[in-house]
């Protein structure tokens, strides 16, 4: 599944579990989160050569070289996603993946959310439908691992490092991912639907994301306005543009009062 990349076989209960051996699973995590943002901006890279490639007419020497860039981006964030889930195995309490009272785990569960959410863009990326719902279903997985670290012992805790700056940071990475999971599912589903009484429901083509997406940027501009708050801000926008993008732009003939 999207946000479960099995470890490698790991025992999260196993009693050799340390700070050192999180710290490890950290490090590997972050290069190789690291080594697939890379080839990321390598496929891009590439895309923009094989187009300007197109058009000049040259085939020869080009061609393969940003899906090529694009899969091993992919194989470095799979493995950085599962190395993530392996340092916040080693730094829990206990049996399973429940966060520990360290900022290990919100580091793990934020470095996890940035591989799934990278995985989801460049899926996204390729624009069709089936695409769109894989990347769907990433972003959203991403979005649960942001969630989870805003709510780790160490980032609710008022006398941790765990500022508002920070705070701020790691919402805008969870809206982020929301945005793009409503954008995926829009592109997958076809548009945004909304239920009789004008609310977003289950199967509303995306527009729940972006309306949670939209409040939680407008969050992390209220904690934190001198820093991310323009940014933020203007992605709120963004959002509740597209939002009415989507609702102007429907001809309402689909039997849904207010569906588009």
């Amino acid at each position: 599944s999207p946000g479960g990349e099995s470890p490698g076989g790991e025992s999260p209960g196993d009693s050799s579990s340390s700070p050192a051996a999180a710290a490890a699973a950290g490090n590997l995590a972050n290069a190789l989160l690291a080594r697939g943002r890379l080839q990321r901006r390598l496929a891009n890279a590439a895309a923009r050569e094989e187009a300007r490639a197109r058009s000049a007419g040259i085939r020869a020497g080009v061609e393969g070289a940003a899906d090529y860039h694009a899969e091993l981006a992919d194989e470095f964030l799979v493995l950085a996603g599962r190395s993530f889930r392996r340092a916040l195995v080693e730094c829990s309490n206990g049996p399973g993946i429940e966060p520990a009272t360290s900022p290990g785990a919100t580091r793990a569960l934020t470095g996890w959310g940035a591989a799934l959410a990278l995985r989801g863009r460049t899926v996204f990326e390729a624009g069709d439908p089936e695409s769109s719902a894989e990347a769907a279903a990433l972003a959203r997985a991403a979005a649960e691992k942001y969630r989870a670290a805003l709510e780790t012992p160490f980032a609710m805790d008022p006398s941790s490092t765990f500022d508002d700056a920070r705070r701020a940071g790691t919402l805008m990475d969870w809206g982020d991912a929301l945005r793009l999971a409503g954008e995926a599912t829009r592109a997958a589903e076809g548009g945004f639907v909304r239920s009789r009484t004008g609310d977003a429901g289950g199967g509303s083509g995306g527009l729940e994301f972006l309306e949670r997406a939209a409040r939680i940027f407008s969050e992390a501009a209220r904690l934190d306005p001198a820093g991310c708050g323009a940014e933020a801000n203007r992605l709120a926008a963004a959002c509740e543009d597209a939002m009415r993008d989507g609702v102007d732009g429907g001809d309402g003939d689909d039997g849904v009062d207010g569906g588009w």
